[in-house]
């Protein structure tokens, strides 16, 4: 069994989280960063270059990997829609968090 702790992140609105964490039945905690400070912090905040539609800045769908010691392990930084696969996750948390 791997121990980890998943954390969402996401540039909404608290309210809409909480509905669609209880609507989901979500295991994992849910953080509202209704201003985009941890977005800005990790630097995945703005207009993603393959974005040309759209004229807003947003956050840039991000995955991250953090150890015990709050270093970043590992990253996927996404474009538009493409997240990084599970197995990849899994891959990445046995190779980066389990001694």
């Amino acid at each position: 069994m791997r121990d980890v702790k998943f954390v969402s992140i996401a540039t909404d609105k608290t309210r809409p989280l909480k509905r669609l964490a209880d609507k989901e039945n979500y295991k994992f905690s849910i953080i509202a960063d209704e201003q985009a400070k941890i977005s800005n912090d990790y630097n995945v905040f703005g207009k993603p270059i393959d974005y040309d539609t759209i004229k807003a800045e947003l956050a840039i769908p991000s995955t991250y990997l953090i150890d015990r010691n709050g270093n970043i392990v590992w990253r996927y930084i996404g474009t538009k829609t493409d997240r990084p696969k599970i197995q990849e996750i899994l891959d990445a948390i046995d190779t980066y968090l389990q001694n």
